[in-house]
């Protein structure tokens, strides 16, 4: 009997090292090659992941910003500068081009997702995950860190449009109506914007001429920004024509209005408040634009966010917003903004965003939040 029970034991032990050794095989199998520089297309979705030899098992979701029309990844080609000095640090990086251009927060939030349990599926679940995104991004890694704590360790949104969207969409809107009252039908009608546009440039170059011809009205639509400047309002107008035109296009009506706005800061208040023309926004076209999207600041998890201080799209000091819903959620110490003095949209350098980064990845690790200010 002793025997039989010794022979079951070695039966058992032998069965137990084949399955633990099969097992092994198997993994040995299905680890990937590194480096991984891949491209592909899911659901619509162009996809990039990278993943550099030195792999230190962390992953980097990240977001692009608005895109007319959707990015479409090619096989060797960054679209992203900071992508090496992240790979250089052993981080993997997995990006979406979006199902769809414009203001494709809904679907950059469901692809990028679904492009992650793709990473997770194949590669293996990473020790620890991050989220990152500029400008529109921003929102969606603010979004994304809202509703998935579980998934990511920190986040880190650079020059993000993190305060509700039909707020910075309407002071857009409400800007753009602005400029129609000093320059009546230059642009063509508001709402709704034309189907069929001039080209970027084109209008770019007719806002510029027509500011130059004018310097009063040039000069109160400056002062009216606060932030932009005679060189970038021109670009700045017709970037946010052409983002109204989408809009309008995406939820089927007129999302934004200034009927109820009184204008300040122009120097011409009086002329511009009884002469500019007044808008209401559609419901349902309003309220997709607040679906996607509306900061809760319910932050779980550290979010660092930085910002040029002379941005003139999405100023640096809208992000406050975002500080004070955090705070009134309770969650004020997951919150950190930063910024470096420049002038322009999301024009950091790589190395100041691995220096943001670098401190996002510290602040989890020993719990000591980046102070807040200027980028160290």
């Amino acid at each position: 009997m002793r025997a039989n029970a010794i022979s079951r034991i070695a039966i058992i032990a032998v069965a137990a090292v084949a399955v633990l050794t099969g097992g092994c095989a198997k993994a040995v199998r299905e680890a990937p090659a590194l480096p991984v520089d891949a491209i592909g297309a899911r659901d619509g979705a162009s996809y990039r992941i990278d993943i550099p030899k030195n792999w230190n098992h962390e992953l980097i979701v990240y977001y692009h910003g608005y895109q007319p029309r959707p990015i479409v990844f090619e096989k060797g080609r960054r679209n992203w500068p900071a992508v090496d000095a992240l790979l250089a640090k052993g981080y993997a990086v997995i990006q979406s081009g979006y199902s769809r251009g414009g203001w494709a927060v809904e679907q950059a939030y469901a692809e990028t997702e679904a492009l992650r349990r793709d990473f997770v599926a194949t590669y293996g679940r990473p020790v620890r995950s991050w989220v990152m995104g500029d400008s529109m991004g921003g929102a969606l890694t603010a979004l994304t860190m809202e509703t998935r704590p579980q998934v990511y360790a920190g986040a880190l949104a650079l020059c993000g449009a993190i305060e509700p969207s039909n707020r910075i969409l309407g002071k857009a809107f409400a800007m753009r109506a602005a400029f129609d009252y000093y320059f009546p039908d230059l642009l063509g009608p508001l709402v709704p914007v034309p189907d069929t546009l001039p080209d970027f440039e084109t209008m770019r170059k007719r806002v510029a001429t027509a500011l130059e011809a004018r310097p009063a009205a040039r000069d109160a639509l400056l002062r009216l920004s606060g932030v932009a400047t005679a060189k970038s309002f021109p670009d700045i107008v017709a970037f946010v024509t052409q983002v109204l035109q989408e809009l309008q296009q995406r939820t089927h009506g007129n999302p934004f209005g200034n009927a109820d706005l009184i204008y300040t800061g122009s120097g011409d208040d009086y002329a511009l408040n009884d002469g500019v023309r007044r808008y209401r926004a559609d419901a349902q076209a309003a309220a997709y634009v607040a679906r996607w999207y509306t900061p809760t600041g319910a932050l779980l998890r550290p979010m660092l966010t930085l910002h040029d201080t002379g941005d003139p799209l999405v100023p640096a000091g809208d992000a406050f917003e975002y500080a004070l819903i955090a705070e009134r959620a309770g969650h004020a110490d997951n919150f950190v903004q930063q910024y470096v003095n420049r002038e322009g949209h999301c024009v950091f350098e790589p190395a100041e965003v691995t220096r943001a980064f670098d401190e996002l990845v510290d602040w989890v690790g020993t719990g000591k939040r980046p102070v807040p200010g200027k980028l160290p």
